[in-house]
């Protein structure tokens, strides 16, 4: 990740593809606090460079819905932080549940 945003640039949309890479690690092993960050930071880059309907910007945001989901399921939320776009979309997912 340091070597990519070294030579691409911290908003490359490659460095974006590593952090939603590491995110999901992170979340496969149940890092919530950890990997929510990294979800976000991929997110603005993506969102800033390619735009939402960008089949890497709906990648990523679709692997952040699911990881958002299970920490949901499995009654960690109080783990994530208090940045709005997770805390509105935590409210969209137990609205729809």
């Amino acid at each position: 990740l340091a070597i990519s945003e070294e030579q691409l640039g911290e908003n490359h949309p490659a460095v974006a593809t590593r952090l939603n890479n590491l995110a999901n690690l992170y979340s496969s092993q149940g890092r919530y606090a950890q990997a929510e960050p990294l979800y976000l930071r991929a997110l603005a880059i993506l969102l800033n460079v390619l735009g939402i309907d960008h089949p890497n910007s709906q990648q990523v945001w679709q692997n952040f819905q699911i990881f958002l989901s299970q920490a949901i399921q499995e009654g960690r939320t109080r783990e994530l932080s208090d940045n709005p776009m997770t805390q509105t979309e935590l409210s969209k997912i137990r609205d729809e549940e």
